[in-house]
């Protein structure tokens, strides 16, 4: 903070005094020089003068020593010292400005404090770690947990993030190739979640780096997840298996009547029939579960985009809206058909007609928009907040995997899955990024 510096001009003061009361002597003794009464009250007069002019002057050098006085604590950031109000007279209002500008400051500066002591509690407490560097990827800052995940608790602010990351390569190719999201980092078993956050300070480019620990949290999930697996396999078995069971009782009792005949073959035969279907309903509902977890990586290749509709319409009707893309679209054809199949299966299993039923595309440079849109009623609040969550059905014969098979291809293309309830029926929209054409892609175009 600045010196604030109060001071009077004495000499100044004087020497106006002066020249003002040496003008009215002159112009006085051109007017009655010699009555000599007149100029001596005149001169006891300006000896008066001079004598209150004199003690204001001092009077005002004491006050504004005092407010000096405060102006240098408040300049050393001391917020507690007051000029002493006893001294004060014509200075008082400013020395109320300045004792209100005081508590003012001392007040904000108490809430910056306690604002600041905060924030290192929760910096330092955080259980995620939080690393922040330059624009050279230099460690600025980096709080313990950070420090203990990082390098066994020893600092390495000032050093560059990419050499921290040494003993990390999955967390380090995921900060330069800036992918957030969750990842493997150390250890196979342990799960975080890397957010990246740019910003700018002091007009340079900063990054924050936040390694949030997800492993017990995805322990959890996974624990829930397979007991409401083994809840939904065995519920369908049981399903199934009492009736084949009772089937089964009931013919090898039919065959045990003494007056078995052929008349009672038909009944038989409907026997083994119904449990030959129930036990191909749940090889199905076994094998989508199957397929489900088998889930390949994408082989992204160039898509036909007319043969995957020809393909698609073979087997569902519905209404193509629009253009085909005219760009060229790297992306795994054989998922992108079972994708497009689930949905449209989704559309006919809600009662959706071939003519409400429609497709459209829409590109730009980066992003291919495809919408899938049905005249089926959409779908209710409850229903629509759960119908990605895996194993969640309402179909009575649903094994609640197809709409989470489908965000799964989305995101490992690196694309979004939306569900967005239209007047008519369901929107499902599909945005997926541009990929860059593999290297023998051209040579070979994928057939779908």
């Amino acid at each position: 903070m600045a010196s604030l510096r109060l001071k009077l001009n004495r000499a100044g003061l004087y020497s106006t005094g002066a020249l003002l009361l040496s003008g009215f002597a002159l112009l006085l003794w051109q007017l009655m020089p010699f009555h000599y009464g007149i100029w001596l009250a005149y001169s006891a007069l300006v000896v008066l003068l001079w004598l209150t002019l004199r003690g204001y002057l001092r009077q005002l050098d004491t006050e504004v020593m005092a407010l000096n006085l405060q102006a240098d604590s408040l300049r050393d950031q001391s917020f507690n010292l007051s000029a002493n109000r006893a001294v004060l007279h014509e200075l008082t209002p400013l020395a109320e400005a300045l004792n209100q500008m005081s508590a003012e400051l001392a007040q904000q500066r108490a809430t910056l404090y306690q604002r600041e002591l905060l924030l290192d509690t929760v910096l330092q407490t955080n259980p995620s770690a939080l690393i922040l560097t330059d624009d050279q990827g230099r460690v600025l800052f980096s709080n313990p947990a950070a420090r203990h995940l990082l390098s066994e608790g020893r600092r390495f602010d000032g050093s560059y993030f990419a050499d921290v990351l040494t003993d990390w390569p999955e967390l380090k190719q995921a900060c330069q190739t800036g992918l957030q999201g969750l990842i493997h980092a150390g250890d196979a078993q342990n799960v975080w979640h890397l957010s990246v956050s740019p910003f700018r300070l002091n007009q340079r480019e900063h990054l924050l780096y936040q390694l949030k620990p997800m492993t017990r949290e995805f322990k959890l999930e996974e624990i829930k997840a397979w007991k409401k697996l083994i809840r939904v396999i065995g519920h369908e078995l049981n399903n199934s298996l009492a009736p084949m069971s009772s089937l089964a009782f009931s013919g090898a009792r039919l065959l045990q009547k003494p007056d078995f005949s052929t008349a009672d073959q038909p009944q038989l035969m409907q026997m083994f029939a119904v449990i030959g279907e129930r036990a191909r309903q749940l090889n199905q509902f076994l094998q989508a579960y199957l397929n489900f977890a088998k889930l390949p990586p994408p082989q992204p290749s160039l898509v036909q985009f007319a043969s995957l509709i020809n393909n698609l319409q073979n087997q569902y009707e519905f209404e193509l809206l629009g253009d085909l893309p005219q760009s060229d679209w790297f992306l795994d054809s054989a998922q992108l058909t079972q994708l497009l199949l689930n949905l449209l299966k989704n559309a006919v299993e809600a009662g959706a007609s071939s003519s409400g039923t429609t497709l459209c595309f829409r590109e730009s440079p980066q992003l291919l928009v495809l919408e899938v849109q049905d005249d089926g009623g959409g779908l209710s609040a409850e229903v629509l907040q759960h119908a990605l969550v895996p194993f969640y059905t309402t179909k009575p014969q649903g094994s609640g995997i197809g709409l989470t098979l489908c965000r799964d291809i989305m995101e490992s293309h690196g694309g979004s899955l939306e569900l967005l309830n239209q007047p008519s029926g369901l929107l499902v929209r599909l945005t997926f990024p541009r990929i860059e054409a593999p290297s023998s892609s051209t040579a070979a175009p994928a057939q779908v």
